[in-house]
């Protein structure tokens, strides 16, 4: 292919990849660095009080007002502050406090609870903290239930597989509010898990109103939601297995798990490494289901942070800032798999 029509070619993506990801990300790195306010100049008015008598008295009194420009538009003062917004919003002075705090004669795991207690207590490291247990929890969870349903649909007789595949996708096709919302629902007070749970004996369940049970569910959603992607790849990728070394192994007396371990799994490790980038992007981004559950004080997110500091505080550089240390905590989950990929790949080639 000559270099002319490549770049042809290739130009339609670039230019969607530089509107849609790389310009979006610099215009929010640089509202973070950047602190803005609206320019106010003091204004006379003049207003007349009445008094008694039909007389009345000229009260004049000075009060801020936007400075216009030649458009009608609030003219804005805009400062560079460097870091300062991102400090600001990952409480540094605070977690600094804490941890410069003297504990007296406390052992060191009450010492550790009580910094740990106090550091979640705030509110970015509180949304950390969650957003950490998230991740960790379903990406496990969800590699493996995705392979273990590829694995049984693989199995399948013809007749079978188109239907069950249609019902694994399900959850992935819905959208993820209405699909937190249908989760919601179930858990309610008085709704059909509740309920059942109470007609059994079991007395009355609060889901939605403590902390340990309102993150389980959240994780259990996750899961649930994420999983139909991790079938859907791994499903595909069973299908490039060679039946020659799935053949051999069983001639060399290896069991259908032993076949499945040494041979199926080392070829899907790339589609494994796929799932698990996508998947940790995806699940380091948690909102709908927090947002949908109005768990904020049992379960935040950093993207609910974003939500809540621009839809309530009006503060598009503190938002941004949130923004900015999601990327970064997503780059930083990235790199351990990025390097183990990079390295299994170099070691084939």
């Amino acid at each position: 292919m000559k270099t002319r029509t490549f770049l042809w070619f290739v130009a339609p993506s670039v230019l969607s990849m530089f509107l849609l990801i790389a310009l979006p990300l610099v215009a929010v790195v640089w509202l973070a660095l950047y602190q803005s306010h609206v320019r106010t100049e003091m204004v006379e008015i003049r207003t007349k009080v009445p008094l008694f008598g039909g007389l009345s008295k000229e009260q004049v009194s000075y009060v801020p007002q936007a400075v216009l420009d030649e458009n009608g538009r609030p003219v804005r003062n805009w400062e560079f502050v460097g870091l300062r917004n991102l400090a600001q919003a990952a409480e540094v002075k605070d977690l600094g406090a804490i941890l410069g705090q003297p504990r007296g004669e406390a052992s060191l795991p009450d010492m550790i609870e009580t910094m740990y207690r106090d550091i979640t207590n705030l509110d970015f490291w509180s949304a950390l903290e969650f957003t950490m247990i998230y991740v960790i929890a379903t990406t496990p969870l969800m590699v493996a239930i995705g392979f273990l349903l590829a694995l049984a649909v693989n199995r399948a007789t013809e007749r079978l597989k188109g239907s069950l595949i249609f019902v694994s996708l399900l959850p992935m096709i819905v959208t993820p509010v209405v699909s937190s919302l249908a989760v919601y629902w179930l858990f309610l007070d008085n709704a059909i898990v509740a309920t059942v749970l109470r007609e059994l004996g079991l007395g009355q369940v609060y889901f939605l109103k403590d902390e340990l049970t309102i993150r389980v569910l959240i994780i259990a959603y996750g899961v649930w939601y994420a999983a139909p992607f991790a079938f859907i790849i791994l499903y595909a990728g069973l299908q490039t297995v060679p039946k020659e070394s799935l053949e051999a192994a069983r001639v060399d007396g290896a069991t259908r798990w032993q076949a499945i371990r040494l041979v199926t799994i080392p070829h899907l490790m790339p589609l494994f490494s796929v799932v698990i980038l996508i998947h940790l992007m995806d699940a380091y981004r948690v909102f709908e289901p927090i947002l949908v559950f109005n768990s904020r004080v049992f379960a935040s997110s950093l993207q609910y942070l974003v939500y809540i500091v621009l839809s309530f505080e009006d503060n598009v550089h503190k938002a941004a800032a949130y923004a900015v240390l999601t990327v970064i905590g997503i780059v930083i989950l990235l790199i351990p798999v990025l390097v183990s990929t990079w390295r299994e790949q170099r070691s084939v080639t």
